[in-house]
């Protein structure tokens, strides 16, 4: 809860989801340039309390964004828990 809290705190972090597995969290980022990612990566995040270890990926484009449920999705799940 400490490490959510302090991802709630730095505006850089746009999403954080707690993960099943092997990987504790994922990190959504958006930076203004790869210089501003890389101070926060190496003074913010890797020097923060309980993180042990960072992966990292750069997005090169995207090819689906739709946020939300489907309609047809939600009336499904809505019929069956009539």
């Amino acid at each position: 809860s400490a490490f959510e809290q302090r991802c709630r705190d730095w505006s850089l972090v746009r999403e954080c989801h707690m993960l099943n597995g092997e990987i504790d969290f994922i990190l959504k980022c958006v930076a203004p340039d790869l210089s501003t990612f890389q101070t926060f990566l190496t003074e913010q995040l890797t020097s923060a309390a309980n993180v042990a270890s960072v992966k990292t990926s750069l997005v090169i484009r995207c090819a689906k964004d739709q946020p939300g449920v489907p309609f047809d999705v939600l009336e499904a799940r809505l019929k069956r828990s009539a």
